[in-house]
């Protein structure tokens, strides 16, 4: 497990339920995936939940990821209910350990499998979907909203630019990760050979403003028995910017062939004039880049070294583009 992801018992996880939420917990058990929170299901006599539970710093008492969650469903809802949100029930402080706050927030838990585990031999239908309901997410208006990069409350981000926007992750990822240069697994030369690339792309990121998701698919969309969208969660990465970041998402975690994503969303809405296409490859091209750096230095940080090798291998197979 990675040294980042949250650990808590199941008991633990039991008890609290029992005292806080319901006396007639039934059926409660470990969900794989996710880096940072860890997750359960379970059932009462209402329903069937899921509880997420994440372990932050004291120190950053505003900063909770489950608050933005539920902001993004409460604006995502009242622009297209169409977009299946799971309903948040609750959200609190599971408790406190050394000098972390533990958070958790509990959901209802929606039916499907996660995207990327839909069969290969039905997929031609789930994948339209996972496209059809991305533009849809595209599509909300943000008009009255203002700046680019990730969003606090859903009015503004900070940032003049999406190129500025990742510069200024990138050069964070400088900042935090060069003391472990030396002395963890993230190469140096690595990231002066992917951050000069990204430098040069950045002139091709798009001008026009999208509501973007920001961990699009995979762990975070669920697929019914029939290929139709399920449910659409974890919006804590969620910002204001290119539309095409997301489409990066996709095919840098690729679970079909290379650029299928790419392909398939574009042929689908090319027509909309909304939707800015120009340069697409050039933009695909350099958040693909990006996603495999930020991915590189989670895995160094948190000593994921096989992780960090699919990343690094990735980044340098996009550097040959």
């Amino acid at each position: 497990m990675s040294k980042a992801k949250t650990s808590i018992e199941i008991g633990d996880v039991r008890q609290f339920l029992t005292e806080n939420f319901s006396s007639e917990i039934k059926n409660l058990e470990f969900l794989k995936g996710g880096e940072l929170s860890q997750v359960f299901s379970f059932d009462d006599e209402k329903g069937s939940y899921v509880i997420k539970i994440r372990k932050t710093k004291a120190s950053t008492t505003g900063k909770n990821p489950f608050q933005k969650e539920l902001l993004a469903y409460e604006y995502v809802k009242s622009r297209d209910n169409t977009i299946p949100i799971p309903n948040i029930v609750e959200k609190g402080i599971f408790g406190f350990e050394k000098k972390r706050r533990i958070l958790y927030c509990i959901v209802e838990k929606a039916t499907g499998v996660n995207s990327h585990l839909f069969p290969q031999e039905r997929s031609e239908k789930a994948d339209d979907n996972l496209a059809r309901m991305l533009h849809n997410i595209h599509s909300i208006e943000i008009s009255k909203t203002r700046g680019y990069g990730n969003w606090s409350n859903l009015q503004e981000a900070k940032l003049d630019s999406m190129s500025e926007h990742i510069l200024d992750v990138i050069e964070g990822l400088r900042i935090y990760t060069n003391k472990r240069f030396s002395t963890g697994i993230f190469e140096k030369d690595l990231y002066i050979k992917g951050s000069k690339r990204i430098q040069e792309l950045v002139q091709f990121c798009s001008k026009h403003r999208y509501l973007v998701h920001g961990d699009y698919g995979y762990d975070n969309v669920l697929v019914d028995i029939n290929g139709d969208i399920s449910a659409v969660f974890d919006w804590e990465h969620s910002l204001f910017g290119d539309f095409a970041y997301d489409i990066a998402w996709l095919d840098f975690w690729q679970i079909r062939e290379e650029n299928h994503y790419a392909k398939l969303y574009k042929k689908m809405f090319e027509d909309d004039k909304k939707i800015d296409f120009e340069n697409y490859d050039y933009r695909l091209l350099c958040y693909k880049i990006f996603i495999g750096m930020t991915a590189a230095g989670f895995f160094s940080n948190s000593n994921q070294v096989e992780k960090y090798l699919e990343a690094k291998k990735r980044i340098l197979e996009l550097l040959e583009y």
